[in-house]
Formats: structure tokens, sequence, C-alpha cells
């Protein structure tokens, strides 16, 4: 019955962090302003995976996702 019990426990656990949408919050930069802000679905293993900005200086052009 412990068996039962603990392996029950053990999918639960595993479904828990597999049903989970992962977010990033990415910023839109054209000409070092923010032309649009919103939430993206991860992409990767990391929200920085998805980052393109080229910085010139302090003018930043592309997406940094945080």
């Amino acid at each position: 019955m412990k068996k039962v019990v603990l392996t029950l426990a053990a999918l639960a656990t595993v479904a828990c962090f597999t049903s989970c949408k992962k977010t990033c919050n990415c910023k839109t930069y054209a000409v070092g302003k923010v032309v649009n802000e919103e939430e993206v679905e991860l992409k990767g293993d990391k929200c920085s995976d998805m980052n393109t900005v080229v910085a010139m200086g302090d003018v930043k052009t592309g997406l940094e996702c945080e």
C-alpha cells in the first residue's frame, strides 16, 4: 500500500511541473525606445535564449526577454 501511495505522489508531482506553461516578459525596442511589451510563452530553456537585441551605446534595437 505504501508503494502505491508513493508512486501516485510521484506521478502527481511530475504532472504538476509539466502542466505549467512558462512565460517571459519581452520588450521590443526600436531606436532605443520600447515599442511593444508583452508576455510570451517560453520557447527553449531560458527567456534570454529568445533575445535578439543589438545595442549601440545606449540605443537598443530588437527583442529583449526576461
